[in-house]
């Protein structure tokens, strides 16, 4: 009996061993899991962060990007191509820029002081001619009708244009549709737009007649006039109202009726064949998320651009804008437009255009010919404050 009573403890002592050493193994092994997952779900966080793909949303200077040395892309329209500093907007702002909006739906939400215009008369050069000092225009829109028609006189030898209307107050394009209304008997117009909802309010539109001899008559962008249809998207400036597109622009066409958008979005508009209300529904395809919309222009520059929608819970947007050096935050050369709705369209210029002239008039050799403007002072025909019959 004592002989099995302490082989009994014996084996109590050993099972003790045992226990501890099981339960030794077991810390050591869910030791090891822990930091197993750990590492795992730690590398996955890293590997999903969304600083490493795409800019911040809401705060910061600028994006710890990704240019192609690291390897993630090579493709510019690629929000991964850049590194990023931030423009702040305002909804203040939505109502300023080339690409505003404005019809007869979208108020021009916008206000241009006559101090930030040019008068026309005092700014032109001699290709052509304008109806008197009221006539003025933003600076963008100022160089680049002197751009065009110059080239215009070049191409053509005509000097007949005559600029008939440029920026008008929101009490003058009342007088104008009232008067059209009174004449017409209707209730609303096709032709002239409601006060406040005229594209002559932005100082980027013009109207164009033309004048030979002191005779005056419609623009209708025919014969010597069709270059400037086909042409005037190389100098940032579209027909406004195209045929075909009365649905869309709520404007009977009028081929008189040119408008400034910016070199970049004009040509996209003539490459895809939109009118403005078309190509700023287009344009919110391309998003910083998403990709940029890549437009050679002519002279073979490249532009990339995208569209930034206004902040839902703030006054406030951070529209984010692709920089050259990350160091020195130098910003590729860009404009951003509000679109007078719910955003901002940013272009930026990726690549420089070779220099070549937008206009080629061949001589016998098939080289370009440069000419002067017009001698003279390019004579206005009268100073009467009417306008033509049709007119937006």
């Amino acid at each position: 009996m004592a002989t099995y009573g302490t082989a009994g403890k014996k084996r109590y002592k050993i099972r003790y061993k045992n226990v501890a050493l099981l339960l030794a193994i077991l810390l050591i092994i869910i030791l090891l899991i822990t930091r197993g997952c750990s590492a795992l779900f730690g590398k996955k966080e890293n590997k999903s962060n969304p600083e490493k793909d795409t800019p911040p949303l809401s705060t910061g200077d600028q994006q710890e990007g990704a240019p192609p040395a690291d390897g993630l892309t090579n493709d510019p329209t690629s929000q991964k191509y850049y590194s990023f500093t931030t423009v702040t907007k305002t909804s203040a702002d939505l109502g300023s820029g080339s690409l505003v909006l404005v019809n007869n739906n979208i108020k021009f939400l916008g206000s241009v002081s006559e101090s930030e215009l040019d008068v026309v008369r005092e700014k032109k050069n001699n290709a052509y001619s304008v109806k008197d000092y009221t006539v003025m225009v933003r600076p963008e829109m100022m160089e680049a009708l002197n751009n065009m028609l110059l080239d215009f006189y070049t191409v053509t030898g005509n000097d007949g244009i005559l600029v008939n209307a440029g920026f008008r107050t929101v009490e003058y394009q009342q007088e104008l549709y009232d008067a059209e209304l009174a004449e017409t008997g209707q209730e609303t117009s096709t032709l002239v737009a409601q006060a406040g909802y005229s594209e002559h309010h932005t100082g980027l539109a013009v109207d164009l007649t033309t004048n030979f001899n002191g005779e005056r008559k419609q623009f209708d962008g025919t014969g010597d006039y069709e270059w400037i249809m086909k042409n005037s998207y190389k100098y940032g400036i579209v027909n406004r109202y195209p045929a075909g597109k009365e649905a869309l622009t709520m404007i009977d066409n009028e081929p008189w009726h040119f408008r400034y958008v910016g070199i970049p979005h004009a040509t996209a508009m003539q490459q895809y064949g939109y009118c403005l209300e078309e190509y700023i529904d287009f344009i919110k395809n391309y998003t910083i998320g998403t990709k940029f919309l890549s437009v050679t222009t002519d002279d073979n520059a490249q532009y990339m651009i995208y569209y930034v929608p206004q902040s839902r819970d703030s006054d406030t947007t951070n529209i984010y804008v692709p920089v050259k050096d990350r160091n020195t935050k130098e910003p590729y050369p860009y404009e951003i437009s509000g679109n007078n709705i719910d955003g901002w369209i940013v272009s930026f210029l990726f690549k420089e255009g070779d220099g070549v002239p937008n206009v080629i008039g061949p001589d016998e050799d098939g080289e370009p010919v440069v000419t002067s403007a017009p001698e003279g002072d390019g004579a206005e025909s009268g100073t009467e404050s009417g306008t033509s019959a049709a007119e937006e």
